[in-house]
């Protein structure tokens, strides 16, 4: 099986390996959600709320997450990953963490 190298925002020497396939559905459905750079951005907890039910809409079978909070391990990874590649952006000074899709330049 195939995997990704994510990177961590918050820890730039340290690469996570995630499974491809999982990876890019949790990609997929982070960027399906997440607001764009004009909004007041989403918190993390309805991001994760949003990405679990895209899931299950699109028929992901749950054998790919069996164990309860994977969903959520894996929004994390991504999203520390699609920070770190610039592809979305946190909020600065939000509690809880606010995140939104940042343009494209």
């Amino acid at each position: 099986m195939r995997t990704i190298k994510a990177q961590n925002v918050n820890h730039p020497d340290h690469q996570e390996s995630l499974k491809e396939e999982k990876y890019t559905l949790i990609c997929e459905a982070i960027l399906a959600h997440l607001p764009g750079s004009s909004s007041s951005g989403m918190p993390f907890t309805e991001l994760e709320e949003k990405v679990a039910a895209h899931l299950v809409a699109n028929k992901v079978p749950q054998a790919l997450f069996p164990k309860p909070g994977s969903v959520r391990w894996y929004c994390k990874a991504v999203q520390l990953d699609l920070e770190a590649k610039g592809k979305i952006e946190r909020l600065p000074k939000q509690v809880p963490l606010r995140l939104r899709r940042r343009d494209a330049a």
